[in-house]
């Protein structure tokens, strides 16, 4: 006999079954994965954003070295009398203590045709004096008049890093050039370090840094002809080829800032993979850095993220598998029983069998709807332990950023220490001509920087016992007349006026002077920044005694406090600056060290234009 076939109804019904259950696995998959993108990209844009941030960071700690160097005596004597052998020793051994960072390869200087005339590795094969640089953007900015930045491969050393430059002027007259070169071999290694894959690319698409070494100095798109033709000018590059780094496809690799794609990158362009291995896809996100006119591309691989998807999708296509199988089994029984109701009499053994074989079959199907139901349960629990580490991952992330600026104060120290060398030289030739006066008070600022050092390094000690700082009585007046000689350090913005009006002289406030001068430090930089944008500002000081209490007001003419801002304006990671000007923890940090003081700080703003911050402090007996 030959078997018997199913029916055709019965397939026809069976395929009516099996389709839309994989319909459905497949719809589930794209929905899932879908969100797993998105909350993939989320929690990446977190990290995205502190990468980018210490990336900033880093380029800009020692912006304001280039401009320290060129205000020393002895770099300006030698630009006028470049011929002097006995000075040029003297500023090469200069410029070499002033190179002591481990962030900094070279300092160097160069005369208005681009020649360097003295360098910190004068002593070295490779020494840059005599080497003329006048073809490199960094040095054509100086002669303008500006601030240079260029990253690019050293012609000498062959060895890459990035270049700040500042005019040197004397008399309004530019006569030279002071450039720093910092390694960003540092920042590289401890992208490679983290496990996360990114790469940072100019604005030609090629890459300067990456944590993967077979991507450094690679294409992501063709470069046109002008790039090509001023790239060589430049020789911003040196020898390097610039490969180009495709896609599977061999398309170009074109980062949109604020969004994020999926890449399919093959062996060969995978970082750390075996090349017999296949090809991979990444999500792929990018963060924009307008002042320099790169991006920042992070990439994340998605074999992960589609493994959950494609389970959950799996659930659901059986979970729908199983409501199509019922109904069907449904029907089947319903026909069944039509049958049984026309042939009652002749196939009653049969019917009692066939009950006994549904109820067994409802049973299995029961028990294994329960089954599904705890695995479905279980999984909903491991969907909240995920979401838990994710949200605990974001917050480790947000205390690193915390970390890396506890550890970014120290660098700080750098330019109280510049400003002591170049005080101690102005003291040396005070002292050679005779100003005995203007020496004494050079060396009494010398003794205020270093013992102001010394209580910042005292405070991070502190910090870092978690224990707490002294209390003593501190003087109001002295405290603000630090804080402004330090913001002075810093750069004082044309067309702002400062006025400090101290109503109750001699007022001693009980708190610890560093933190109070932190916070004071933050609330004029803040007042100054929010005035930037104007051709003239003013910021003015009161200090006075209420209630018992000292009361330091700090009122600007700057825009305001927005009314939607307030609310929000302590709160940490919160800011209205623009990327890359700060993270949005200075007020929040400055109230806790003011509460921590038994103190308050309140703002708002002026009925007559501008903000206002309010200070209050408990009051200690004077120290005279």
């Amino acid at each position: 006999m030959t078997p018997s076939r199913p029916p055709r109804s019965f397939m026809l019904r069976l395929l009516l079954v099996l389709l839309p259950g994989l319909l459905a696995g497949l719809m589930a998959y794209r929905l899932f994965m879908a969100s797993e993108l998105d909350q993939l990209a989320e929690a990446n844009d977190a990290r995205l954003d502190f990468y980018r941030s210490s990336l900033v960071q880093t380029l800009e700690e020692f912006r304001l070295l280039p401009g320290v160097v060129g205000l020393d005596g002895r770099v300006r004597g030698l630009l006028a009398r470049p011929g002097d052998g006995d000075l040029r020793d003297r500023v090469n051994a200069y410029l070499e203590a002033v190179s002591q960072d481990p962030a900094i390869q070279f300092v160097f200087l160069l005369d208005t045709g681009g020649t360097a005339l003295a360098a910190s590795n004068w002593r070295d094969d490779f020494s840059l004096v005599g080497k003329n640089y006048g073809f490199r953007p960094y040095f054509q900015q100086a002669m303008a008049g500006q601030s240079g930045r260029f990253y690019g491969v050293g012609v000498t050393t062959q060895q890459a890093g990035f270049f700040l430059s500042a005019p040197v002027v004397v008399d309004g007259r530019i006569v030279g050039a002071s450039v720093i070169k910092i390694r960003l071999d540092g920042l590289e290694d401890a992208w490679r370090r983290s496990g996360d894959l990114l790469l940072l690319a100019d604005r030609f698409g090629v890459s300067v840094m990456a944590s993967s070494p077979g991507w450094k100095f690679r294409s992501l798109r063709p470069i046109p002809e002008a790039g090509l033709a001023e790239l060589s000018q430049t020789q911003q590059y040196l020898y390097e080829d610039l490969a180009p780094l495709r896609d599977a496809l061999g398309r170009a690799i074109e980062p949109l800032a604020g969004e994020h794609r999926i890449v399919t990158l093959d062996a060969r362009a995978q970082p750390f993979v075996d090349p017999q291995q296949r090809a991979r896809d990444y999500l792929l996100q990018a963060s924009r850095l307008p002042d320099y006119d790169w991006t920042l591309l992070y990439f994340t691989e998605l074999g992960e993220t589609r493994s959950v998807a494609v389970t959950r999708a799996v659930a659901v296509s059986l979970a729908t598998l199983l409501v199509l199988t019922a109904g069907l089994l449904w029907q089947l029984r319903r026909r069944r029983l039509q049958e049984r109701l026309a042939a009652r009499a002749a196939l009653e053994q049969v019917q009692a069998e066939l009950d006994a074989r549904i109820a067994e079959r409802t049973e299995a199907l029961t028990e294994a709807n329960r089954s599904l139901e705890e695995r479905i349960a279980a999984l909903k629990d491991a969907e909240q332990i995920l979401t838990r580490t994710r949200d605990s991952a974001v917050q480790a992330g947000k205390l690193a950023v915390l970390g890396q600026m506890a550890a970014g104060i120290t660098h700080e120290i750098n330019q109280p220490l510049a400003a002591l060398t170049t005080l101690a030289d102005n003291a040396v030739t005070l002292v050679e001509r005779g100003r005995g006066d203007e020496a004494r008070e050079n060396l009494g600022y010398i003794s205020q920087l270093a013992q102001r050092m010394g209580r910042i390094v005292g405070q991070l000690k502190t910090f870092a016992r978690r224990g707490e700082a002294p209390i003593a009585p501190t003087p109001v007046d002295e405290a603000l007349t630090n804080v402004l000689r330090l913001f002075e350090t810093r750069g004082h913005r044309p067309g702002l006026e400062l006025s400090v009006e101290h109503r109750t002289p001699g007022l001693c406030a009980r708190a610890d002077p560093v933190r109070l001068e932190q916070v004071l430090l933050n609330l004029v930089t803040n007042a100054a920044d929010a005035m930037e944008s104007q051709p003239a500002g003013r910021l003015d000081i009161v200090t006075a005694a209420v209630e018992g209490h000292i009361e330091i007001t700090l009122r600007d003419t700057g825009p305001g406090i927005p009314e939607d801002v307030l609310p929000h304006l302590f709160e940490p990671f919160f800011t209205t600056k623009p990327a890359g000007k700060g993270l949005g923890l200075g007020l929040a940090i400055s109230r806790l060290i003011v509460e921590s003081l038994d103190g308050r700080l309140t703002a708002g703003n002026h009925p007559d234009g501008g903000a206002w911050f309010r200070l209050a402090l408990p009051i200690a007996e004077d120290l005279h």
